[in-house]
């Protein structure tokens, strides 16, 4: 049964890949943003257009209070949610900020704190859906706490997918190189491309529609979807020789 779907950050990205997917497929969209008002009034936009129902939700996923009421504030107001995708995250060195913190409040706090609301909120007689963004790679060096927290978070929704059953079903995708990111020169992405076997651009669509499928397949928990061009393949080559 399709309704509303949250997405954290939502405004710009995969986050408004993934909300253009899922409005042309039918669904509402809660569209969460922290800085990017402006991008996420253009998106909202753009669902309207798209004949669909769009909502902004601004939160600064940092604050632990705020997490904890978020969802049960949007379904007093919106009645029941029916997808969860945990899609915002933080990624800059680990230089840059203070003890991993807030790496770890972010990508893994905040989506454990809105998964488990998430699932408080949905009705006994309808069934939920949470889909989080993973990372098919995480990058150690220089990104250790950003490395940590997206591998926790995989843990995490693995064994959310034990835990929330039957009533909710939690999965993963797990993108490889689709965006450079604002401190990658084109020559680094390039290079990233060029090392998975299929040495192929991975479009933002890909992944949205990855997303959508995990959304919608009412027979699948605890599936994490690989969108990396196949590099997950000789990451799994590399360990066996070891």
């Amino acid at each position: 049964m399709k309704g509303w779907a949250l997405i954290t950050g939502a405004a710009r990205r995969l986050g408004r890949a993934t909300a253009i997917e899922l409005a042309g497929a039918g669904w509402d969209i809660i569209i969460h943003y922290n800085r990017s008002e402006k991008e996420a009034r253009q998106l909202a936009r753009t669902i309207r257009a798209l004949g669909r129902k769009a909502r902004l939700a601004p939160l600064d996923l940092e604050n632990a209070g705020r997490v904890r009421r978020f969802i049960p504030a949007l379904n007093k107001k919106y009645g029941p949610l029916a997808a969860l995708v945990n899609n915002a995250c933080l990624f800059v060195p680990s230089r840059l900020e203070h003890n991993g913190q807030s790496h770890k409040k972010i990508n893994l706090d905040a989506s454990r704190v809105l998964s488990e609301t998430f699932r408080k909120q949905v009705p006994p007689h309808r069934a939920g859906v949470i889909v989080n963004m993973l990372d098919a790679n995480p990058p150690e060096a220089n990104f250790p706490a950003y490395s940590k927290s997206k591998k926790d978070l995989q843990a995490l929704t693995l064994k959310m997918a034990v835990r929330f059953a039957p009533a909710v079903r939690v999965n993963g995708v797990a993108p490889g190189p689709v965006l450079p990111s604002p401190r990658q020169t084109p020559r680094h992405f390039r290079k990233l491309v060029a090392a998975t076997p299929l040495k192929t651009l991975i479009a933002p669509q890909d992944v949205a529609q990855a997303v959508r499928f995990l959304v919608e397949s009412q027979a699948i928990t605890g599936t994490i979807i690989a969108v990396d061009g196949g590099a997950h393949l000789k990451r799994k080559k590399s360990l066996r020789t070891r």
